[in-house]
């Protein structure tokens, strides 16, 4: 028995110590319970509080040299520039069309409000187109190819239709001795 009276004797100065504890801790804190206002407040301090926490870290940031942020590069925008020339320009009563040619490739017509290399074709009047972008506008007028408009290589092969094997045609102006020999040799003299 005094076992079990010891481990209740225990017990029940625990329970004390515990109510003493609370009894302390409610005479300490001599306010009223929050309300619902005071914890939305609190709340909206907190996160003001990480807000201001987060922006010191982004100030510094942990992996760099220095622990200070990169500096923005400032990309300065270039207007957009026009691949290859103003081969000429065809005006008709319906529309008005500009031909462009491009180093080693095909040529490229264009009308008037279509789009070439970022540049919108905005006028084309007779030896002249007027192209704009958000850059300004540019005038170009025809120009003669250069050496850098030749595409390397051979040209591919016309295709011709067989035709009948023509007599040659007797030269003129030769004397009978000269006619004889270029009879005999197969040849009219004729290139």
């Amino acid at each position: 028995m005094t076992q079990r009276l010891r481990l209740l004797l225990l017990c029940a100065g625990f329970l004390a110590v515990l109510v003493a504890g609370s009894l302390f801790v409610m005479s300490s804190n001599k306010q009223a319970p929050l309300s619902l206002d005071h914890m939305r407040a609190n709340k909206e301090q907190a996160e003001g509080r990480a807000d201001r926490m987060v922006a010191e870290i982004l100030k510094r940031p942990l992996f760099t040299e220095g622990r200070r942020p990169p500096q923005p590069k400032v990309v300065k925008a270039e207007p957009p520039k026009l691949q290859g020339r103003l081969a000429g320009v065809m005006l008709r009563p319906d529309s008005r069309i500009a031909l462009f040619t491009r180093p080693g490739g095909r040529p490229v017509s264009v009308k008037e409000g279509e789009v070439i290399d970022g540049w919108t074709a905005a006028k084309i009047e007779e030896g002249r187109v007027t192209l704009t972008s958000s850059f300004g506008e540019q005038v170009v007028k025809p120009t003669n190819g250069g050496a850098e408009e030749l595409t390397p290589g051979r040209r591919p092969a016309k295709k011709t239709t067989p035709t009948k094997a023509q007599p040659p045609k007797p030269a003129q102006n030769l004397s009978p001795a000269q006619k004889s020999q270029q009879l005999a040799s197969g040849t009219t003299g004729q290139k």
